[in-house]
């Protein structure tokens, strides 16, 4: 939920940045750049002070604050929030690394950069939550952005590459529901505007991790396009509380959804995707570009299983 604006704030500001230069701009530096180290390092540290003010005045000042705690919420929204996390704190880490490599550091120090920044990023909403009231600092939380990260490094380490990449869909989710309770529930919790319920509502996301089924095993040339990926996702669906589908109103009654009629699933998937940095460009303007929205599930057919044992086929699924 607030970990994805982070992102989207990293993606304006580079965007909006990047249109002041040449092409040229775009293209890594082949030896360590001082010009660049130090755009680099006053854009972080105003994108760090930025984020920071905005996220205290937009989600927590209006909220009671309390002495420092801790909050377990391992299990709850059948772990969709640990996987918004995980793929956060991936994605800023690939984004802090090529910035990194951008500005002519070595693969070394532009990994510890990576994990180091984009952990303090993640970290400062752990330890925002943790004075809050309403939540708490969450170890949980706090592994599942480690996770993200040395998800990433790995990867780079062993193979220069991500050979499985993670990434994300959402869709805006038709509720037919006859009840104003529970609207009003799906409203409070993901809101009513469109732009803030794809962020939101876990009932229409979907995380998955994307990979070149041929090119796991071997470099060599085959039938299989570069630029055609296997992917396995998940989501949920008839998710209206964090444990259960049970919550307070504003009245102080507790409302309990039969869970027959409202069953808690768990959704997977198996789908083609698009490597848009396999994609043969020569334009480095266009590469970046690329770079940016590959962090997005292509569209295509998919097959879904749920927990409830049904098989489902998408002819188009995003």
């Amino acid at each position: 939920m607030r970990y994805y604006f982070i992102y989207i704030f990293f993606l304006i500001n580079i965007k909006s940045n990047a249109q002041c230069f040449s092409k040229e701009f775009f293209i890594p530096a082949d030896s360590l750049s001082i010009h660049r180290v130090y755009l680099s390092a006053g854009f972080s540290a105003a994108a760090y002070s930025s984020f920071s003010t905005g996220l205290y005045y937009a989600w927590y000042r209006k909220n009671e604050l309390s002495s420092f705690h801790t909050f377990n919420d391992w299990n709850q929204w059948k772990f969709m929030d640990k996987a918004g996390h995980m793929f956060t704190t991936y994605i800023q880490s690939e984004l802090i690394f090529k910035g990194s490599k951008w500005a002519g550091l070595s693969n070394q120090n532009s990994m510890i950069m990576a994990l180091s920044i984009s952990n303090l990023f993640q970290s400062t909403i752990e330890i925002m939550d943790g004075f809050s009231h309403q939540w708490g600092f969450s170890w949980s939380d706090f592994g599942a952005n480690l996770m993200g990260s040395a998800f990433y490094a790995t990867q780079q380490i062993i193979w220069n590459e991500q050979k499985f990449k993670l990434k994300f869909s959402s869709q805006k989710v038709k509720y037919s529901i006859d009840s104003d309770e529970l609207n009003n529930r799906i409203n409070s919790l993901y809101s009513e505007r469109l732009f803030e319920r794809l962020l939101k509502d876990y009932n229409g996301q979907t995380y998955w991790i994307s990979f070149h089924p041929i090119s796991l095993w071997t470099n060599k040339k085959s039938f299989w396009p570069d630029y055609l990926n296997l992917s396995i996702g998940y989501g949920v669906s008839g998710l209206y509380g964090g444990h259960s589908n049970s919550w307070f109103n504003e009245g102080g009654k507790k409302i309990q959804l039969d869970p027959e009629q409202f069953p808690r699933i768990n959704q997977y998937y198996l789908s083609f995707d698009l490597n848009l940095s396999k994609l043969k460009v020569q334009s480095p303007v266009l590469k970046t570009i690329f770079s940016m929205i590959n962090i997005i599930k292509f569209p295509a057919p998919t097959i879904e299983f749920n927990s409830k044992g049904k098989f489902k086929f998408h002819p188009l699924y995003f």
